[in-house]
């Protein structure tokens, strides 16, 4: 079994609603029956997750067809295991070649699907010859996605922006997404947002600065100071005179921090590590240590909004094992949310320095044995259990909404240490220790122990105001002629007061600027202009090759112009680089175009053209017919629901059941040419995508005029 090839297609493609990987596969031969059999056997055993979401592979010789759909089922059972949650979409065809064939699987991440499908492939053809050890295939799986996907935190907006309906796209390689789209949009990274000021970002990142800040406001904060030796770390602990904590002073994810420490060669022992786990600075912060259990408390919009209670993790002896042993067995292997990946809300305990500082105080080492029935301190921060926030004292809330403030965070992640969170501030001793820019959100989402809050939610829906769904208006145009027409819808739109962009093969337009006359008629010159600030309306004229080689470039558009042919007059074959011919690219285009049509769309096309309005009745869309005079036009066998433009008597006339509007006459329009038919089909075209996007016939009638 080989992939041939592979290539991604956003948005809405020739195969699905969704975003697919295309590949070429070339399978020769067949397994037997009882070999087959063997090989899905394997296959289960290694990763049940297929089964579990596909159910039981059907019986029978392993056929060409039939191994593809087990590669596509293994494929996507990979991405699962790599980053939940599991994607279903699968399909394969055969060609002309009865080895090779063309397949395509759902795929959320083009550099995730693209190696679990290569590593599905290797699966599939080697699962009858042994038994399957994919342990280290799963880790290695587990590392790509956390290099190429975008971040859980991030995951958590996208899927709530997917819940309301707002288009999204990541921005680049790491974890900037766009939510919306021009001049809607706005702009996450893992948990910040386009309102966190990079001052306050990168106050946050400086622990003593950001208590200073804090406790100007009135936050209560341990006292501290900020040294650069292990000497000047003891003389502050003298100066503390109790308990103290050593920690870098801009580290993160409490790695390096060092609680409870007492004596001097507490301190020379830690003091290096907490050096090394500063992210640009080897200075380490000294400050008391203030009883309790930490709280991380999800401040958003100036209100709090969840509130995960800190745990200590404890070991328990059984007269046997290790301390290090129990870390592994009752601690790494025992919680499902505790691992390596950045999806894990809680990551793997291990033997680090913290950890061994932390049995030391209890006279203890990892290759200790603690009896049987004692309880092991291992650390004191980095778990967190259970969303407290019903419980939080609304005096601790209004010192987390000021330390956030504070430091000008619109999204921040407090950290207080708390005996008892709800009980008041002050009563207690309680202290913010900590705030947090792009705080971790699956901490909030995925509790050990009940119901998860929705932050991702939480954080859109402060982004965006209900009913706001961040989209702009959209017409698509595709055919002879388009390029002319989509000209002209820029036109109108700019008259409407609609700041367009425009992408065709006559160049780019960005708010009425021909910044470019290079030809942008493809589906990616379309997706970039989304991603200006500047436009509140969009129109793309797209090559037919393009949509079927890179899909759509929005998931839905709000008109979608079809018009016969290509602006070269042919029907194009696409040939994919196996020199597999496909289906005719205009079909395979129209079905992609047309699964971006929702059931507010207006489809315009030819009166003649059935199929097109056939599809988009499946959606209800509203369909503006064209070509003819008004009277042949009328409106036919859809009703009151088809409107028509045309030409009567030298005048375009747009037809509404059975009114008759008149628009402009020809002769009236300015600064482009109604000579033959070319020009009357764009400029018919024109006026239904007008009409299509709600301009008012006055104002389209006054963007044609040369008056």
């Amino acid at each position: 079994m080989d992939i041939c090839s592979h290539r991604h297609l956003w948005g809405p493609n020739a195969w699905a609603a969704v975003p697919v990987l295309d590949a070429t596969v070339r399978c020769d031969g067949r397994d037997d029956a009882d070999a087959f059999a063997r090989a899905v056997a394997a296959i289960d055993a290694a990763i049940p997750e297929r089964g579990a979401v596909f159910g039981p592979f059907p019986c029978g010789a392993g056929t060409a067809a039939v191994r593809m759909r087990l590669l596509a089922e293994v494929a996507l059972s990979l991405q699962a295991i790599a980053r939940p949650p599991a994607a279903r979409f699968h399909r394969a065809i055969p060609t002309g070649d009865p080895t090779l064939f063309r397949i395509a699987i759902e795929a959320p991440d083009p550099t995730l699907a693209a190696e679990c499908l290569h590593r599905a492939g290797a699966i599939v053809a080697d699962a009858a010859a042994a038994a399957l050890d994919l342990a280290e295939m799963r880790e290695d799986l587990v590392d790509i996605a956390d290099d190429a996907c975008v971040g859980p935190s991030t995951m958590l907006m996208v899927h709530a922006a997917e819940d309301r309906g707002i288009p999204w796209r990541r921005i680049g390689d790491q974890s900037l997404v766009q939510l919306g789209q021009g001049a809607r949009q706005r702009r996450i990274w893992t948990a910040e947002t386009d309102r966190t000021p990079v001052i306050a970002e990168s106050i946050s990142r400086n622990k003593q600065l950001t208590k200073r800040l804090i406790s100007a406001a009135g936050v209560p904060v341990p006292r501290g100071r900020v040294v650069d030796s292990a000497a000047e770390a003891w003389a502050a602990a003298e100066w503390i005179g109790g308990p103290f904590v050593l920690k870098p002073l801009d580290g993160n994810h409490g790695r390096g921090v060092f609680l409870n420490l007492t004596s001097r060669e507490e301190v020379e022992q830690a003091y290096p590590f907490a050096a090394d786990e500063g992210r640009s600075s080897d200075l380490v912060v000294v400050e008391e240590y203030v009883k309790g259990v930490e709280h991380r408390l999800l401040v958003v919009g100036g209100k709090v909004r969840a509130c995960a209670k800190g745990e200590y993790v404890y070991v328990t002896g059984d007269g046997q094992s290790t301390v290090a042993a129990l870390i592994d067995s009752q601690v790494n292997s025992n919680d499902p949310r505790r691992g390596s990946s950045d999806a894990m809300p809680n990551k793997t305990v291990k033997v680090d320095s913290v950890v061994l500082t932390e049995l030391a105080q209890q006279g203890l080492g990892p290759d200790a044995v603690p009896d049987s029935g004692r309880q092991v301190l291992v650390k004191r921060s980095g778990t967190h259990g259970p969303d407290v926030l019903a419980k939080v004292h609304p005096e601790i809330a209004a010192a987390a909404v000021r330390a956030a403030r504070a430091v000008g965070l619109d999204v921040a992640g407090i950290d207080l240490v708390a005996q008892d969170i709800s009980r008041p501030l002050h009563e207690q001793g309680a202290k913010v220790c900590e705030v947090n820019a792009g705080p971790q959100l699956l901490i909030h989402s995925n509790p050990s122990i009940g119901p998860g809050v929705p932050v991702g939610k939480v954080i859109v829906d402060e982004l965006f105001a209900t009913g706001r769904d961040g989209r702009i208006p959209i017409a698509v145009l595709c055919g002879r002629h388009a390029v002319q027409a989509a000209g002209l819808v820029e036109r109108i739109l700019r008259a409407a007061g609609r700041v367009p962009g425009l992408t065709s093969a006559a160049g780019q337009w960005v708010a009425g600027w021909h910044c470019d006359d290079e030809p942008h008629d493809s589906t990616e010159a379309a997706r970039d202009l989304l991603l200006s600030p500047e436009i509140e309306s969009a129109v793309f004229q797209l090559d037919w090759r393009s949509v079927v080689a890179e899909g759509m470039p929005a998931d839905r558009c709000d008109v979608l112009v079809l018009l016969d042919g290509d602006e070269h007059g042919t029907t194009p074959a696409q040939v994919n680089p196996a020199g597999v011919d496909e289906v005719d690219a205009q079909e395979a285009a129209r079905r992609a175009l047309l699964r971006a049509v929702g059931p507010s769309c207006a489809v315009v096309a030819p009166a003649a053209t059935d199929a097109d309005l056939v599809a988009a009745l499946e959606v209800d869309a509203r369909l503006i017919l064209i070509e003819g005079p008004a009277d042949a036009v009328a409106a036919g066998a859809h009703g009151a629901t088809v409107r028509r433009v045309g030409i009567d008597g030298g005048r375009i006339v747009c037809a509404d059941g059975d009114a008759r509007l008149p628009v402009i006459a020809l002769d009236e329009v300015g600064d482009t040419r109604v000579d033959g038919d070319a020009d009357r089909i764009a400029l018919l075209a024109a006026v239904a995508a007008g009409l299509g996007l709600g301009v008012p016939l006055e104002t389209i009638r006054a963007a044609l005029s040369d008056r």
